[in-house]
C-alpha cells in the first residue's frame, strides 16, 4: 500500500521537533527512487528517507540501514553539493495531500545566505523529490517531467514550481455545515468513492472504515444522512488527537497500516506502534524483507528446479540406455544356437534356421556369409558382453541419478519450510556444497557452522518434539542430537523433515506418537495429502551410508502409522526454539 494523507499527517507533525534545528549531515540515494538524509544536532541524530517510489512512496524517520551503490547517483551528487550543511527550519505538509515541503537554511558557493526548500511529492507513480530555489524556480528533481509526459506540468530545472492541481477540501478545518453540503451533493456517485473524491487525506480504506462507523451493518443511502454522515467523519478526525498507530498482518506479513484502529479491516494480528513514524518505517522494512525473503526462495527454487530437470532428462536417456542394454541375453542366446548347430552351416550361408531349446520354437537367425560358423557366433557373443557392461555402468549410473533426484526434491522441501533468510542461507549453502549453486553465493564458513534451530513443540502429554528445517538440520538432529532410544520420524519413501520424540526411552504415549507422526507429515512434499505414511523407529535403528548427501540415512526395525496432515497440531502445539 501507498502512504495516504492521513498518515503523513501524523508523521509531519511526530518529526517536526526531532528534526527541526538539525543540520544536514550525509546524503544518500541507496535506490533510485529512494532519498536518506542524516541529520545532526546535539543529543539527536535522526535519519529521514524520502521514497519516490511508485508502489512504497512515503517520507519518515528510520531505524534501518540501506545499502547504497558505489557510485552516487546524478541527484544525489547534486543534494550533496546544495543541501549538506543546511539547517532545517521548518516541514510543513500541504493540508491533507501527500506534499511535504521541508524548509532548509543554507549557503551559496559565496557562503553567503540562502533558503531552500525540498519538496517531497508522494503520489504514487507521479512521486518526486524537488529542489527549489528562494524564488520557488526548480533548481533540480528525481524525475523530470516533459509536457509530453504530463498535460497538467512539466517539472524541470529552471521552471517555477507549481504543486499539483487539487479541488480536494481539508477535512481538518471544514465546518460541519459545508461538509454536510457537500454529502448532500453526491448525485449518483458511490459514497465510498466520493468521500476520498472530495475530502484529502481519505483513502479507499478510510472511506470503508468512515462508512463502517456509520452503518456497521453495511451502508445503505438514508434520508438526511449527509448531517449523521458528517458527524461520523468529524468525530473520527477528532480521534487524531489521540492517535493509534496501528499496523494489520495477515499470515505474519503486514498488509495494511492506519493512523487509528479501523475496525472495518479484517485482520489475524495487530500492532501497536508509539509513533506513526516508526509503524510505517517497521512496515515497509517488512515488506522489504519478505520481498527479499521471495525472491530468494524463487531463485532457489527455480535452480533446483533447472537441475531437477537436467537430471529427469538423463534419467530417461538412461531407462532407454536400459532398454537396449536388456537385449544381451538375446545375443547370447542366439550365439549359443549357432555353436549347437555349427555342423549345419557352411561357409557362406545367409541364414540359419534351428530350434530355441529354452522355449522351443524354431527361430531364424542372419548369419554374415562373409564369416566363419564360428566367427558368426562370436559376434554375437561380443555383442553380449559389450552390452552386458553397458548395463551394469547403466544400472549403477541410475541409481545415483535417482539419488541426486531424491536429493534435490528435498531441498525443494526444504524450501518450502523455510521462514527467514538465514535459512534460505543454509539451503544455498547446501546446494553449493552438492555443487549445484555457485561458490561465490553461499554463506560464510562462520555462518554455515552456525545452523538455525530446528521446529521445537510440546506434545499434549508433555514430551519434546524436534523436527529438521533443512537437510543439513535433519543429520545434525539425527545423528548427535537424538539419544538412541529416541524415537525418530518420518515419510515413508517421500522427502521430508527428520521429527524426534526426544525422552521417549523406546516408548511413547500414542496421542505424542500421533501428533509427531501428524507434524512430519505436515513439513513434507505430502503434506496437502489427505492421509500419509509415516515410519517411526528407534533412532538407534538410524543410520547415514557413507557418502550419502545431507539428509539421507537408511533404517529398519521400523514400523509405519497413517496420519493425516495437521497445521493445526503443527501451530498449536508449536514452541519458542532453543537448546533442546
Amino acid at each position: 500500500m501507498t502512504l495516504d494523507g492521513l498518515t503523513l499527517h501524523l508523521i509531519v507533525e511526530e518529526l517536526k521537533e526531532p528534526v527541526i534545528g538539525c543540520k544536514v549531515d550525509r546524503v544518500h540515494q541507496p535506490q533510485p527512487d529512494t532519498v536518506v538524509l542524516t541529520l545532526r544536532a546535539p543529543g539527536k541524530n535522526p535519519r529521514l528517507l524520502i521514497s519516490a517510489g511508485a508502489s512504497d512512496s512515503r517520507l519518515h524517520l528510520t531505524q534501518q540501514k540501506y545499502a547504497n551503490p558505489i557510485s552516487p547517483p546524478m541527484f544525489c551528487m547534486f543534494l550533496r553539493k546544495h543541501v549538506i550543511g543546511a539547517k532545517i527550519t521548518d516541514v510543513q505538509q500541504t493540508g491533507l495531500e501527500r506534499i511535504v515541503r521541508i524548509s532548509l537554511e543554507a549557503k551559496d558557493e559565496l557562503g553567503l545566505p540562502r533558503t531552500l526548500t525540498l519538496v517531497a511529492e508522494l503520489m504514487g507513480k507521479y512521486s518526486n523529490v524537488i529542489l527549489l530555489n528562494e524564488q520557488g524556480v526548480i533548481m533540480d528533481s528525481l524525475r523530470h517531467v516533459s509536457s509530453a509526459q504530463s498535460r497538467v506540468r512539466s517539472v524541470f530545472p529552471g521552471l517555477n514550481y507549481e504543486e499539483p492541481p487539487s479541488s480536494k477540501l481539508n477535512p481538518l478545518t471544514i465546518s460541519r455545515a459545508t461538509l454536510a453540503e457537500m454529502l448532500g451533493k453526491r448525485g449518483k456517485t458511490k459514497m465510498k468513492s466520493y468521500l476520498s473524491q472530495f475530502l484529502q487525506g481519505i483513502s479507499s480504506q478510510t472511506a470503508d472504515e468512515l462508512l463502517w462507523r456509520y452503518m456497521p451493518e453495511g451502508y445503505e443511502e438514508h434520508p438526511r444522512e449527509a448531517e449523521r454522515l458528517a458527524d461520523v467523519i468529524l468525530g473520527f478526525f477528532k480521534e487524531l488527537a489521540s492517535p493509534r498507530p496501528t499496523m494489520y498482518f495477515r499470515d505474519g506479513v503486514p498488509f495494511f497500516f492506519a493512523p487509528l484502529h479501523y475496525r472495518s479491516v479484517a485482520a489475524q494480528s495487530v500492532q501497536s506502534f508509539d509513533t506513526a513514524n516508526a509503524m510505517v518505517d517497521a512496515y515497509y522494512h517488512r515488506l522489504r524483507e519478505v520481498e527479499a525473503f521471495t525472491r530468494k526462495r524463487d531463485n532457489l527454487i527455480k535452480l533446483t528446479q533447472k537441475h531437477m530437470d537436467r537430471l529427469g532428462q538423463t534419467l530417461q536417456k538412461q531407462l532407454e540406455s536400459l532398454e537396449q542394454s536388456k537385449k544381451a541375453e538375446r545375443h547370447k542366446m542366439l550365439g549359443d544356437i549357432i555353436t549347437a548347430n555349427i555342423y549345419r552351416i557352411s561357409r557362406g550361408q545367409r541364414s540359419l534356421v534351428a530350434q530355441d531349446y529354452e522355449t522351443g520354437e524354431e527361430v531364424s537367425i542372419e548369419l554374415d556369409p562373409r564369416l566363419s560358423p564360428a566367427a558368426n557366433a562370436q559376434q554375437h557373443y561380443k555383442r553380449y558382453n559389450k552390452l552386458k557392461a553397458s548395463l551394469d555402468i547403466t544400472i549403477s549410473r541410475m541409481a545415483e541419478t535417482k539419488k541426486e533426484l531424491a536429493f534435490l526434491d528435498s531441498v525443494l522441501v526444504s524450501l518450502d519450510a523455510c521462514e527467514t533468510l538465514n535459512e534460505l542461507a543454509e539451503v544455498e549453502y547446501e546446494l553449493a556444497r552438492a555443487g549445484y549453486a555457485p561458490q561465490a553465493k553461499t554463506v560464510p564458513q562462520k555462518s554455515a557452522q552456525a545452523p538455525s534451530q530446528p521446529h521445537r513443540f510440546i506434545s499434549s502429554d508433555g514430551y519434546v518434539i524436534l523436527a529438521g528445517k533443512n537437510n543439513r538440520q535433519n543429520d545434525l538432529l539425527t545423528m548427535r542430537t537424538a539419544e538412541p532410544d529416541d524415537i525418530w520420524l518420518h515419510t515413508k519413501d517421500i522427502p521430508g523433515a527428520h521429527v524426534l520424540i526426544t525422552g521417549a526411552k523406546g516408548n511413547a504415549p500414542e496421542t505424542t506418537l500421533l501428533e509427531a507422526a501428524s507434524i512430519a507429515a505436515y513439513l513434507s512434499k505430502a503434506k496437502n495429502s489427505g492421509k500419509v505414511a509415516v515410519d517411526y523407529a528407534l533412532r538407534k535403528n538410524v543410520r547415514k551410508p557413507s557418502g550419502a548427501r545431507p539428509g539421507m540415512v537408511i533404517y529398519d526395525n521400523y514400523q509405519t502409522i497413517l496420519v493425516s496432515p495437521s497445521r493445526e497440531i503443527f501451530e498449536r502445539l508449536a514452541a519458542p526454539t532453543g537448546n533442546p
